[in-house]
């Protein structure tokens, strides 16, 4: 469970078996995803993407095999927005290709 944010596992123990979580899934790099610097920025973010997609499509198929649904998906900071059942998420944080599942936080302004 070391992959679960504090905030999460309090969470977790708060919310009862069958009941829904959402979570937001920060995604492991993989060696692909570095980037010559000599490369134009379009085929950077192009790259970017991809590899984005490529290591996400294993956890959103995990996501929905157990039950949940993927509500967002954010390429620029390796990250999803899921909802799953409570006994669904510390499988999610068992994942190699995981590095941490955390509960979302509304934005704010400085």
């Amino acid at each position: 469970m070391p992959k679960l944010s504090s905030d999460l596992r309090r969470r977790l123990e708060a919310t009862p078996e069958g009941e829904a979580v959402e979570v937001v899934v920060e995604l492991g790099q993989t060696e692909t995803e570095a980037e010559p610097a000599s490369m134009d920025r379009t085929l950077k973010i192009a790259t970017l993407k991809r590899a984005f997609s490529a290591i996400a499509e294993p956890i959103e198929r995990a996501i929905e095999h157990s039950g949940g649904t993927v509500l967002d998906r954010a390429w620029l900071n390796r990250s999803l927005k899921a909802c799953l059942p409570r006994e669904a998420v510390e499988a999610l944080g068992d994942r190699e290709d995981v590095e941490l599942v955390d509960t979302p936080r509304a934005l704010r302004s400085d």
